[in-house]
């Protein structure tokens, strides 16, 4: 059986989503893991009761890294919290399971998955990751096959051109990994955010295991949510996209009964209605900012 983990902070309304998506789609798995970073209890406990058999380990960051965020006081929660990268390979590091399967909160199943007879099929080709998502010129097929009552698979060759080999052979989450793979890249990672060391170990890994095969799923299997900014940085935050914000108003909603996890499965939610939640309290600067990045930056992701 295959653990599934979810990397979490702060989304829950996306977190139920991302969990029922699971229930709805997925066959073959063990247990349900939530690595959470700062989520604030009052969301955990909504989610414990919506989610009972869901198990969540905390990395030890509390309600205060919420409250150092809307401070902005980016440097204190780097000095007062755990490196979130090194949380998630001292948990995965336990599991027992030679694959596992990583989303993040902002992530949901959105077709059939069987683990019973996939998981199999990429030990015995050796396997190293299984892309339930990412497409890109780089990905190379060598060959096809259907594993039953689940997608069908391309396995693919890495690509010469080793900024294409990095982009093909690796991605942080949303895939199948062989534990032993995923943990030498993420172990690597510097600082949350850092995939450029990631890519590397991946190539390294890659470099040290000849005869790995590497897969991704024929047809998209996972979408990934984008109501609000990814990061919670300087940068960002220059750009008047100030993260906190728009996860407070949403978050808000959610656990106001105001909006449903499912609502636009197993697409995003609709543009206009997280626009109506956002607008309701937040400065109109604030939402436009929300819309032109919504609008310039994350049709990109979808193919």
């Amino acid at each position: 059986m295959t653990n599934v983990y979810i990397k979490s902070f702060a989304r829950p309304f996306y977190l139920d989503r991302c969990i029922r998506s699971i229930r709805f789609n997925l066959q073959g798995y063990d247990r349900i893991v939530v690595l959470d970073d700062g989520t604030e209890r009052a969301h955990l406990d909504r989610i414990r009761a919506l989610h009972p058999d869901v198990e969540i380990r905390s990395s030890g960051a509390d309600d205060g890294k919420m409250a150092l965020l809307r401070e902005e006081k980016f440097s204190e929660i780097a000095e007062r919290y755990p490196s979130a990268p090194r949380f998630w390979v001292a948990e995965i590091d336990k599991d027992p399971h030679d694959y596992t399967l990583v989303l993040e909160d902002d992530a949901w199943l959105s077709r059939h998955v069987d683990l019973t007879t996939l998981v199999p099929h990429l030990a015995e080709k050796n396997t190293a990751i299984c892309k339930l998502w990412w497409s890109n010129p780089a990905h190379h097929v060598t060959e096809r096959s259907a594993a039953p009552l689940g997608p069908g698979i391309e396995f693919f060759a890495m690509d010469n051109d080793l900024a294409e080999a990095a982009r093909t052979i690796w991605i942080v989450a949303f895939a199948l990994f062989r534990r032993d793979y995923w943990l030498s890249a993420v172990s690597q990672a510097k600082r949350l955010g850092d995939e450029r060391s990631q890519f590397a170990a991946a190539l390294s890994f890659a470099a040290a295991h000849p005869g790995l095969s590497f897969a991704k799923t024929e047809r998209r299997c996972v979408h990934q949510g984008w109501a609000v900014p990814a990061r919670s940085t300087p940068e960002y935050y220059g750009k008047k996209l100030i993260q906190h914000r728009f996860m407070d108003a949403l978050n808000a909603a959610w656990m106001d009964g105001d909006l449903s996890p499912l609502h636009g499965y197993p697409q995003d939610f609709p543009t206009d209605m997280i626009t109506s939640i956002l607008s309701r309290g937040l400065a109109d600067d604030d939402v436009r900012a929300w819309q032109a990045w919504h609008a310039a930056d994350i049709t990109y992701y979808y193919d």
